[in-house]
């Protein structure tokens, strides 16, 4: 059994096979502008909904992350459960004199201002150099520097100006999964999130009709500004089974477009059609343009099944993809039957600018490149023994926590170079039935043109800690090679809490710092089967990092705050901040 060496081992070997091009695909998607916001506007939007009594403070759980596109057999990975995953993990220590860190969101600022508690709390979180915003699931907040508040905690309902009442159809609105980016090309936010319909039935709660992607884009640099607010169609009516509910949409941009890709599910039949990926003229968007030109792709395969959440790029400030006319880089896992896979996909979108032209003509390509091996988490991760009220009152255990699977994570594209992550299974050495989560990581170098793609890895490995896990890794990397990979951490020595690795040179450094340190065990609603739970919580299905202009690195992760808890609830934020 080959036991991986502690440090990251660089793979120098490029692709062996012709990169699969999918022009033909392209096809027109309708976008409209559909009002403008603030945030003094949502909360008055807020307290208004708040005095019609519709909101009780009621749990609520988020939409499932859908489950992957299931393969019996795929061609070309290592089909051999795990071997090669045995990883002794890393030491826990504490910052360093550069760090600094706050509490942001938590549930309780959630209830009182959605008028609901939920769980998990996906993440964006993204600063300017001056402010830094968050989005959790369902609220965003503005803060300082220093994480003073600039603006209250708002509803993301009120945000985006989408109403809670019942529609005529007897469906409800429903939003999920946001994302925050500060775009240092353009000086503008931009704020993503999934906008679905669900309705009260005997079998509980379905899905109807399709669903939209909502993007707010700020009119100025200040997060704290109005906003023009966009709807992205993503039902895909016209493909396999659809209309379709557009799960987790993920958010990429380049000087030229704003990427999306959301994973296809059908309504009616319930399954996976295709993933989607979408391209929006930026331009049109931050000018306000009543109907901004857009175009998408779908029916997307890999070797061995059908493509899914193929992860658009962000860029580090001073980051520039002109080359091609204009390029958009991707990147997606491959373990389509959960068994382990060492390969990912790499995908690229070049003549970008295009999308400034009535008919935009994007060449979209996709190479497979040899990784160290990764696995979908076979286990929950447990959590520090400690006081679970909520739990206890019910007469449950207390849970342990959800890690989802291995689809790719947060990805930065800085100096010519990929980075991302995603969760894995990890063995313990002289004990490999002994499972754990941890992350693995890639740092690729993409080589496109208009009409090839290659791609080698620099850099790769695993993170993980002894008797706990490491969850929902986000990577990012400044302009000069520095980067941070985000995470929370949990064990049987630690509650829920955050933590970060450092990044350099194509390399971490070989071991965990502790950020935000858990008071408490999780004990929210989501895992306890009086609420239809499974024994183990939701936890956010990502986190998130990011750069500031003048190079700083940002982190948000999910944890257990020492702080006021909901009767349903008591999990917080964390924002880290390492100064240059």
């Amino acid at each position: 059994m080959k036991v991986p060496a502690l440090l990251p081992l660089a793979i120098s070997a490029a692709l062996v096979c012709t990169p699969a091009m999918y022009a033909s695909h392209q096809k027109p998607i309708h976008v409209r502008k559909i009002g403008t916001t603030t945030i003094a506007e949502a909360s008055a939007r807020a307290k208004a909904q708040e005095s019609s009594g519709q909101n009780k403070m009621r749990p609520k759980s988020m939409l499932k992350q859908m489950p992957k596109p299931g393969h019996s057999s795929f061609s070309g990975g290592k089909n051999n459960k795990g071997g090669d995953l045995v990883f002794a993990g890393y030491p826990i220590v504490g910052t360093t004199r550069s760090f600094s860190g706050f509490d942001a969101l938590d549930s309780t600022d959630v209830g009182g201002a959605a008028g609901f508690v939920v769980e998990p709390p996906d993440q964006g979180l993204s600063t300017n150099g001056t402010q830094v915003a968050e989005a959790v699931n369902l609220a965003f907040q503005v803060f300082s520097n220093s994480g003073s508040p600039l603006t209250d905690p708002v509803s993301l309902y009120a945000f985006y100006n989408v109403s809670e009442a019942q529609n005529a159809d007897g469906s409800y609105n429903e939003l999920s999964d946001p994302r925050v980016f500060f775009d240092w090309e353009s000086g503008r936010w931009f704020v993503t999130t999934l906008e679905y319909y669900a309705q009260n039935s005997p079998n509980g709660f379905e899905l109807t009709g399709g669903s939209n992607v909502l993007i707010a884009v700020s009119d100025s640099s200040d997060a704290t500004g109005s906003y023009t607010i966009n709807s992205v169609d993503v039902s895909d009516a016209d493909y396999g089974k659809c209309p379709c509910l557009g799960d987790q949409p993920l958010l990429g941009v380049n000087q030229d477009g704003v990427y999306l890709n959301d994973n296809e599910y059908s309504t009616a039949a319930g399954y996976f059609q295709t993933t989607l990926i979408t391209a929006i003229n930026k331009r049109d968007l931050i000018e306000g343009t009543s109907t901004p030109i857009a175009v998408a792709f779908d029916g997307l395969n890999l070797p061995g099944g059908p493509a899914y959440s193929i992860e658009p790029a962000l860029p580090s400030p001073g980051t520039w993809t002109g080359a091609n006319m204009g390029t958009e880089f991707f990147t997606s896992s491959l373990d389509f039957s959960g068994t382990g896979d060492n390969r990912i996909a790499v995908w690229s979108l070049t003549n970008t600018e295009s999308l400034k032209d009535n008919v935009p003509n994007l060449n979209l390509q996709q190479t497979i490149v040899q990784t160290e091996e990764y696995q979908t988490p076979q286990v929950t991760a447990v959590q520090k023994t400690g006081p679970y009220p909520l739990g206890m009152s019910l007469g449950d255990p207390e849970e342990t926590l959800n890690p989802d699977d291995d689809r790719m994570l947060q990805l930065y594209y800085s100096k010519g170079e990929l980075y991302s992550g995603l969760n894995t299974n990890l063995l313990q050495p002289g004990n490999t039935s002994n499972m754990r989560n941890g992350a693995a990581w890639f740092a690729v170098e993409p080589y496109a043109s208009s009409t090839t793609l290659s791609a080698r890895v620099k850099g790769q490995g695993y993170i993980g800690i002894a008797n706990g896990s490491v969850l929902y890794p986000a990577f990012a990397v400044d302009s000069s090679g520095q980067g941070v990979i985000a995470f929370s951490v949990t064990g049987t020595d630690y509650y829920p809490s955050t933590g970060y690795v450092k990044f350099h040179g194509e390399s971490i450094q070989p071991k965990v710092h502790l950020a935000g340190i858990g008071a408490a065990p999780e004990d929210g609603f989501s895992g306890y089967p009086q609420f239809g739970g499974p024994g183990y919580a939701r936890w956010g299905d990502y986190g998130a990092a990011a750069v500031a202009p003048d190079g700083s690195l940002w982190m948000a992760s999910e944890y257990i705050p020492n702080r006021p808890r909901t009767t349903y609830t008591n999990w917080g934020t964390f924002i880290s901040h390492i100064m240059k």
